[in-house]
This record gives structure tokens, sequence and C-alpha cells, in this order.
């Protein structure tokens, strides 16, 4: 190799050392910040499997729960006009996803590779899938919206049900476990897991069918860390 090339090689090599280097400790300021701030309204719903990962690493959070007025002042200044939103030593992530996904990292709640991380992933979407489809339902279920419950919960719920379970299910025989992955709970079992908690809710045969389900939500909330969260936290429908 020409040497004016060898050196812009290793140039290069040494711009990309640096910048892992800088990479890999920012992800340790990060993963030792005790400044964590969530902020949502008081509901459970999008920022209950944030909330579970802090309780059950027990590490230490503002959980900020704010009502519509305060919203309405304050959602100009959030990334992307949405909740929640998670601060980090002041610095703002938006989007429930991405949320989980950064704090899975930070917390010790994400795969041991890429390939699982993207399995988690897949998972985490096509629950997502499942609650895009049932959400006429639990709007009026859950008291936000109007409208008739029963012919919802008929058409529109149990249709999705139907179709969405049965691949968890498959998941959870074939890792022989509680949870979708044989490494350990992961931050997808706390979100299917809470969710499942609120349609119980709304439907008490919910699970009768899928039991392996059933042992998911069991399992986590036994989680030796998260009993006392599971029964102090506040009351509500979604």
């Amino acid at each position: 190799m020409p040497l004016a090339r060898h050196d812009a090689f290793r140039e290069k090599q040494l711009k990309l050392s640096r910048r892992a280097a800088m990479y890999r400790l920012e992800m340790r300021k990060c993963k030792n910040a005790t400044d964590y701030e969530l902020i949502y309204f008081d509901l459970r719903n999008l920022a209950e499997s944030a909330r579970l990962m802090f309780e059950c690493s027990g590490t230490k959070y503002d959980d900020v729960r704010i009502t519509a007025s305060e919203w309405a002042e304050m959602k100009k200044s959030t990334p992307f006009g949405v909740l929640p939103v998670l601060k980090v030593n002041g610095r703002a992530i938006s989007e429930s996803q991405a949320i989980n996904r950064y704090l899975a990292g930070a917390l010790g709640f994400a795969g041991r590779n890429n390939f699982e991380n993207a399995q988690i992933d897949a998972f985490a979407d096509y629950f997502k899938d499942f609650r895009s489809a049932i959400r006429p339902y639990t709007y009026v279920a859950g008291g936000i919206r109007e409208g008739d419950v029963e012919e919802l919960h008929k058409k529109i719920f149990l249709p999705a049900v139907e179709l969405y379970f049965p691949k968890f299910c498959e998941r959870l025989k074939a890792t022989d476990g509680d949870f979708l992955f044989d490494f350990g709970v992961s931050w997808v079992d706390f979100d299917i897991a809470d969710c499942l908690l609120t349609l119980l809710g709304f439907d008490s045969h919910l699970l009768d069918n899928y039991p392996e389900l059933g042992r998911m939500v069991t399992a986590v909330r036994e989680i030796p860390t998260l009993k006392s969260y599971f029964e102090r936290r506040p009351v509500r429908a979604i």
C-alpha cells in the first residue's frame, strides 16, 4: 500500500477508534446515570413497560404524571409532540418503543446479541400490531370513547386475539419457560404482560385458551423486585 494511502487508512481507523471509545464512554455514563425522569399521563399504557424496567432493576427515577392541561402547555417543548418522554440527565428521548429499547440496553433487559435484539423487536412490533388492531375496542372498554363495547368485543377484539395470540404461545412453548426468550425476562415480556393485565380487566376469560400467556403474566407479577410495585401502583383502567 502506498505510504499516503496507508497514512490515510490509519487516520481513518484512529478516528473510528476514537468515535467507538467516545460511544462506549457515553453508554457507561448513561447506564450509571441516576437522573432519569419519565414523563407521561397518569396512566399505565405506553409508559408502563419503562416503569417496570426501572422498578425491576431497582433504578431510581422520577415518575412524572401530568394532566391534560399541563400537557397542553409543555407539548411544544417535547421532541415530537407526543408522550411518553424519557429524560436522561436532562436529555430527552421520545417515542415509547425507543424509550423501551434504550432502557433495555441500559438496565439489562435487552438480548445478548444483535440477533436476539432483532427477535425482541420483531415480537414487540407484532404485539404493537395487535394493540393497533384492538384500539377501537380498548378505547371504548377503557371509557375513553363512547361505543358499543359488546359489539366491538365480538367483531374486533376476539378476531384479533385469535389471530395474534397463538404465535406468542408457540414461542413460549419453544422456549420451555415463562418468558419469550430463554435468557430470562426482556422488555417485550414487560410490554406484553402489562397490556394483558389491562385486557384481563375487560375480559377475565381472555387467557383461558392461552395458558402460556397466563403463565407469562404470573411470572412477571411474581418477580421479587416487582411484587411491591404491583401492590402499590395506582389502579388505572389502562
